[in-house]
């Protein structure tokens, strides 16, 4: 199914469908900093890989971790920082341990997080719709938005542009970090092989006729 062919009902269910795995995904991230997680509504959009790389020059260094999505739901996450809000955020979940002064910890941490977000994420999607959707073992990409949507592309083996993409910003509030930040940002991006598009788009319909 084409994203352009969805109609109102269906783009409301699949925002709706992001906004339940992404309300788990942020419940997850704030037990585990201790801070209050916000996120903004999500929207779903044919992905358009040269507009953000034009929104995102390669003078902002971006941090990603990837998950490649198999079972009845198929895709990509990505999990997106840029680097500063990266490095803050793993500093927060190492402060007071015996790593908080490691920086080959920070990339584990960062994958940690990134495993409980899309892990999370995936759970209250498979159980509020029955459907399988398991993720890989992280993939950590570190450089310009070119490069990282890039190394998707080859990821998955075949071209991203024009593929569904529900996407989700959030924000952690009250860091009061060294460094000045206070508000860390992150953003999500749910990649929908065709096929699977097809699957949550029937699966939705079926659970309201």
């Amino acid at each position: 199914m084409d994203i352009n062919e969805l109609s109102d009902f269906q783009t409301d269910a699949m925002k709706e469908i992001g906004n339940i795995g992404m309300g788990n995904a942020t419940t997850s991230l704030s037990k585990i900093t201790g801070k209050k997680v916000q996120l903004n509504l999500s929207s779903i959009q044919k992905l358009n890989p040269s507009a953000i790389i034009q929104n995102l020059p390669d003078s902002i260094t971006m941090t990603c971790v990837m998950h490649t999505i198999k079972g009845d739901i198929q895709g990509v996450i990505l999990n997106l920082f840029e680097i500063s809000n990266a490095m803050v955020l793993t500093n927060l979940l190492l402060s007071d341990t015996e790593y908080d002064t490691d920086p080959l910890m920070n990339e584990s941490a960062l994958n940690e997080i990134s495993n409980i977000l899309t892990g999370s994420y995936l759970t209250a999607i498979s159980n509020f719709l029955q459907l399988d959707g398991l993720h890989s073992t992280p993939q950590t990409v570190l450089g310009s938005m070119e490069d990282i949507l890039n190394t998707t592309s080859k990821q998955i083996m075949h071209d991203i542009e024009n593929m569904p993409n529900l996407e989700t910003m959030f924000m952690i509030q009250s860091v009061d970090h060294e460094s000045g930040l206070n508000t860390l940002y992150g953003d999500v991006f749910f990649l929908i092989e065709p096929e699977s598009l097809n699957k949550l788009v029937e699966t939705v319909e079926n659970m309201v006729t």
